[in-house]
């Protein structure tokens, strides 16, 4: 079914030989047309790219192409995103990750009829499947908050508490994900500065700027858990993420609607220390609290008894001890003069 509108899946690559068939493959087999498969080989040293060239007999027709880009060094996946959707010719523009496949067919072609009948701007699919390989996968349901996925449509429909709960968790699955280039083009897209949270940063710059989010039924990508990954990687994955959740509410900060924001959102910030979920962002809870105690006069007193003692049990955890805060705060000013970043600043703080 060709639906005229182009769509380019972005597959960012670095040591990918193990995985990176599977992935193409399930671009190829997708029903939808016309499709553009952009692999951006980020300095692999293995045989990603020798896999990818070699798969260009199974490509057939005109309304299918699939292309490498080389970078030379290894720069991040931010990077090789930026590259890839930077050189994408599609009408909408995908990413999915060198080590996921996806598992369903018709995934492009529902997520276009849905893109264009809701009007959003970007979307995802809300499950996946999950596990070392296909055949042994296991169906996952992430959500906003623990257990309570029958709230989640409030967080997708508001794009505010979004925001504030992306400060906490990311449920939104990169590899599901499927942006409008006009969207693009007028509101940005992947930071290249290197860092590991490329995805929740985006996320976040497009929920602040409130742009439409339209979250679909089903699970049509296999999410593959390895050791190499860098979500297996603690320290590494909370220092990256800190980074981009701190410059946001810097900004937040510097936008004077933090305290309306946290007001509007005290509720659900409860149900993240019930459930300890604030130990994994040490230093955004930090300032987050000690913001609230400035302006203690806009919470009540239960709300505020919470929050000095999250405080100081999140100063004691082992993640907010283990990250070396002098070295943060420098990353974090430098992160802060990201030339991504400072277009978005432009648009959000006028």
């Amino acid at each position: 079914m060709n639906l005229k509108e182009s769509v380019s899946v972005v597959i960012p690559a670095y040591n990918a030989e193990l995985f990176i068939e599977d992935a193409v493959k399930s671009c190829l087999n997708q029903t939808y047309r016309p499709i553009e498969i952009i692999v951006v080989n980020d300095g692999s040293t293995d045989s990603t790219a020798d896999k990818v060239n070699c798969l260009s007999n199974l490509v057939q027709g005109d309304e299918l192409e699939l292309r490498i880009i080389n970078i030379g060094e290894n720069k991040g996946t931010g990077n090789a995103l930026h590259v890839g959707f930077s050189e994408a010719k599609g009408d909408h523009i995908c990413w999915l990750s060198a080590d996921d496949m996806f598992i369903d067919r018709e995934k492009i072609k529902k997520q276009v009829l849905y893109i264009n009948r809701s009007k959003a701007y970007w979307s995802y699919f809300r499950n996946c499947y999950k596990g070392t390989n296909l055949s042994s996968a296991i169906f996952a349901r992430p959500s906003y908050l623990p257990r309570l996925q029958i709230l989640d449509s409030l967080f997708v429909y508001n794009s505010e508490l979004r925001l504030m709960m992306l400060l906490f968790r990311n449920p939104i699955n990169g590899s599901s994900v499927m942006i409008r280039r006009d969207c693009i083009e007028a509101y940005g897209q992947f930071d290249p500065i290197r860092n590991v949270d490329s995805d929740g940063d985006l996320w976040m710059r497009y929920s602040a700027l409130k742009l439409k989010l339209a979250a679909i039924k089903g699970a049509p990508v296999f999410y593959r858990r390895h050791p190499k990954q860098v979500s297996a990687k603690r320290k590494v994955i909370i220092y990256g993420s800190e980074l981009t959740r701190m410059r946001m509410l810097l900004t937040l900060e510097k936008k004077g609607n933090l305290v309306k924001l946290i007001k509007k959102f005290a509720p659900y910030l409860t149900v993240i220390l019930m459930n300890r979920a604030h130990f994994y962002r040490p230093f955004v809870s930090e300032f987050m609290f000690n913001y609230i105690l400035e302006h203690k006069n806009e919470f009540n007193k239960i709300f505020l008894t919470y929050i000095y003692k999250s405080l100081e049990d999140v100063k004691k955890h082992t993640n907010y001890l283990m990250l070396d805060k002098d070295k943060f705060l420098k990353d974090l000013a430098f992160f802060m003069e990201s030339h991504t970043f400072k277009k978005f600043e432009e648009v959000f703080l006028k």
